[in-house]
């Protein structure tokens, strides 16, 4: 492999080039608004050349992210709503999509057959927010409700396991040969690293398979802390482990390329409990489900070794964080990396998310959908804090914009070649 020093405009692809017409940026570059980063045709030459210096300036952050000795990537849903069917249809749930659902739901009782949602609403005392209605906060009333005065008729009981069973269901992904190019690039652009420097980590949200799937369609090795045994189990010290090549004509052996961390931060579809022990099986997973008992959950393995995992790799120097697709809701986890922004000069990080701006706080009045985590990031950028940079992009636009850092070798080439005439995908 080579290392790319830089990476000019011209080289970009034209996925890329259109990209730019829904992104707006909020830097120490942009002062203390947002702004987009489209270099439409009724601009002024001036503005024009002001939009290409902070596409420059993105570009330079986005590098120097990528570049740090110890990359970093938070995953949320955002990362998974690319993924459509043959028809383009969004497989991947909203917690619009889930509580829809949540309201279809059959009730488990041969005498009242459907579930009246507003039912359980009114039984738990649930409140509709401003922002509207949300399952995380109407399960997390259901379980508080089923700990202090558990309902009689078991109705509380049994709408909070079948809304568990149905998440588990939306959420597995994929389910066929869906597309996951979008994934393939991504990690062949901040995964293809040099050996010399330590893997990238990939800490997720996700329960899905999308990024396990598309490391094995594009031969990417992943540590995910499971044994290589079977049944695989999950052992914290493998993520020490790494993977070498041995030489019949070399004493020393070679790191080999493309291997990368992915922590798992709220479970997996393909995870099991079987008493002190983590599996791997298809069967009902263990995964943290949408509920304000997250925290506490957190705490329990293997969950604790990921959160460790994460406040351990933030706190590292020389150390590049790129958070794609992740609401700042989860609070165990947007403190750590709050606390790490304030503390880690050394740290340098892009949030990305399509409604950064809106949830920024930085409109007159501030809106109901307004974060504290986004907010206080916003007002550390408009200090002048030039480590710091939030763009309002999807994961798409993002990984269109992202450099090439190392070109793929040519065995990389061949396995590719050899793979499509086979007809994989």
């Amino acid at each position: 492999m080579r290392e790319v020093e830089g990476v000019e405009e011209s080289n970009r692809k034209t996925t890329a080039v259109e990209s730019w017409r829904n992104m707006e940026l909020l830097s120490a570059v942009t002062g203390t608004n947002w702004t987009d980063l489209e270099a439409s045709k009724d601009k002024s030459e001036a503005e024009k050349e002001e939009v290409k210096q902070r596409r420059a300036k993105l570009d330079r952050q986005l590098l120097d992210v990528l570049l740090a000795e110890n990359l970093v990537v938070l995953t949320g849903l955002g990362t998974s709503l690319c993924i459509k069917d043959s028809e383009g249809k969004r497989l991947a749930p909203s917690m619009a999509d889930l509580w829809e659902s949540a309201a279809e739901l059959p009730s488990g009782d041969e005498n009242d057959p459907v579930v009246r949602i507003d039912d359980i609403k009114s039984t738990v005392g649930y409140v509709t927010p401003a922002e509207g209605d949300n399952i995380e906060l109407l399960l997390s009333r259901c379980q508080m409700m089923e700990r202090l005065q558990p309902n009689p008729k078991g109705v509380i009981a049994r709408f909070i396991n079948n809304t568990e069973v149905m998440i588990a269901k939306m959420c597995r992904l994929p389910r066929g040969n869906e597309s996951l190019a979008i994934h393939e690039m991504f990690l062949r652009k901040v995964a293809r690293r040099s050996p010399r420097l330590p893997r990238m980590r990939l800490f997720t949200t996700n329960y899905d398979l999308c990024f396990e799937s598309a490391a094995s369609r594009a031969r990417f090795v992943v540590t995910d802390g499971f044994s290589h045994t079977q049944p695989q189990e999950f052992d914290g010290t493998h993520f020490d482990y790494d993977f070498v090549r041995r030489h019949q004509d070399r004493e020393v052996p070679d790191y080999i390329p493309n291997v990368f961390h992915l922590y798992k931060l709220h479970g997996s579809l393909d995870w099991k409990a079987a008493g002190l022990q983590i599996i791997k099986t298809a069967e009902r997973p263990l995964i943290i489900y949408p509920r304000d008992s997250k925290f506490e959950a957190s705490y329990d393995q293997p969950f604790l070794e990921m959160m460790s995992r994460l406040q351990i790799a933030l706190r590292q120097p020389n150390t590049g964080l790129l958070v794609i697709g992740f609401g700042f809701n989860d609070h165990h986890i947007a403190q750590p990396i709050l606390s790490a922004m304030e503390s880690n000069v050394g740290l340098k990080a892009v949030g990305v998310s399509p409604d950064l701006k809106e949830r920024s706080g930085l409109e007159t009045p501030a809106p109901p959908a307004t974060n504290s985590a986004i907010s206080r990031i916003a007002s550390l950028i408009r200090a002048g804090d030039w480590r710091l940079s939030l763009l309002a992009a999807s994961f798409e636009e993002l990984t269109a914009q992202l450099p090439d850092l190392v070109a793929g070798t040519e065995e990389e080439q061949h396995s590719e070649r050899v793979r499509n005439t086979r007809g994989g995908r």
